[in-house]
């Protein structure tokens, strides 16, 4: 029986660029999928930890993973109680993030002056309703919101902690802190999908500040998330999910949207964290960008051809992804192993892998869960190296 520790150093080994014994695997599962699992109603189950921890307790005794699947919550009690119009649950229960325009078109020269402050004096209240009401009601949600997440924090973190070590998983952090791509923050957060793409061809000189003046804030936020961290430690890692490049032109992503994510790598890496990114959608055109990243990059992949990945990418930085979560729902037992084999033989070799799905399973629905339990076991036996 593969303990803790051993699973442990699966992880680390690969982090470090060492080839360990077999191919660990990190398959995402999240936390509604885990309630919905467990019959637990998404709409009043995300409202408190109890029935999360029942669920997460119950579906991590069941699966023999390497890592700890369907903790950390959305929290909707935090975003009800500052009001957030930048998450907000669906009917169904569903945390989702709408396109949302928060910024004017007219507001740049503000934005790029001082960031910080048009954040607070401007973005911060319109993004969420109960920070733009009067003094004391926006200072009341603040601290609520504060003391909420420090709570979350403090009993999901020592929760998740003792059941990595009562169901032997790793306890090797994947992620420790978040950060974004300027240009992603500027799309996500400030002027939404649609409204950064049309400005980039009404106003690119404006769009092109705008960036560099968020920069600077990307990596400050990622470095405060990792507080109390050891800096000198490359698996201690920052995550990135990139959302707007393959939706660009490739001569505007060169232009508007690698430059300020390449340098906010490299700042967070110098100062001595190291990097996990999400690459969503296909990136086959643009591979040969993450050869300007440091070593040792965790990049996950949704889609592309593996053997071109495995090439052009795996020899430098760390991969995960690409197992088709689909066909954990419609394949036989057969077509998940046969599949599981086929990714394997092709990303294994040399080590710099990481087994994991295309996306994360989000709904209980979205799978049949005796074929998960079969693709886990697959990839222990024959990722051995």
């Amino acid at each position: 029986m593969e303990d803790s520790a051993f699973k442990s150093r699966l992880f680390e080994d690969v982090l470090n660029g060492k080839t360990p014994k077999r191919v660990p695997e990190a398959c995402g599962v999240n936390t509604c999928a885990v309630l919905e699992l467990a019959g637990y109603n998404l709409r009043q189950a995300q409202y408190g930890y109890s029935k999360i921890l029942d669920a997460t307790d119950r579906i991590n005794a069941k699966y023999n993973t390497d890592t700890l699947i369907g903790t950390w919550p959305s929290m909707p009690y935090v975003t009800k109680t500052i009001g957030s119009r930048t998450n907000i649950m669906g009917s169904d229960g569903f945390m989702q993030h709408p396109n949302l325009r928060i910024m004017e078109d007219d507001e740049y020269d503000e934005l790029i002056e001082n960031p910080l402050k048009y954040i607070w004096d401007k973005q911060i209240p319109r993004a969420f309703r109960e920070f733009s009401k009067p003094w004391p009601y926006n200072a009341f949600a603040l601290l609520k919101s504060f003391l909420l997440e420090r709570e979350m924090s403090d009993i999901m973190g020592k929760a998740n902690f003792e059941m990595e070590l009562k169901y032997n998983k790793s306890t090797t952090p994947m992620i420790t802190g978040i950060s974004r791509a300027p240009f992603d923050y500027l799309a996500d957060y400030f002027r939404s999908f649609t409204g950064a793409l049309i400005d980039i061809r009404r106003y690119p000189d404006k769009v092109i500040q705008a960036v560099k003046a968020i920069k600077p804030l990307m990596v400050r936020g990622a470095l405060a998330s990792c507080r109390g961290k050891n800096p000198n430690r490359k698996d201690n890692r920052i995550f990135f999910a990139l959302h707007m490049a393959t939706y660009m032109r490739p001569k505007d992503f060169e232009k508007f949207w690698w430059p300020s994510f390449e340098e906010t790598i490299w700042d967070i890496y110098n100062a001595g964290f190291g990097i996990v990114i999400f690459a969503e959608e296909n990136w086959m055109r643009l591979l040969d960008y993450f050869d300007k990243l440091p070593p040792l990059c965790h990049i996950m992949f949704e889609y592309g051809d593996l053997k071109i990945i495995k090439e052009k990418v795996g020899k430098k930085h760390i991969i995960s992804g690409m197992y088709p979560v689909s066909l954990l729902r419609n394949g036989t037992k057969e077509e998940v192993t046969s599949k599981a084999k086929e990714v394997l033989d092709i990303m294994a070799p040399g080590g710099h892998y990481i087994f994991d799905f295309d996306k994360s399973v989000l709904r209980a629905e979205q799978i049949n869960w005796d074929n998960f339990k079969c693709l886990i076991d697959c990839v222990k036996k024959y990722g051995e190296y």
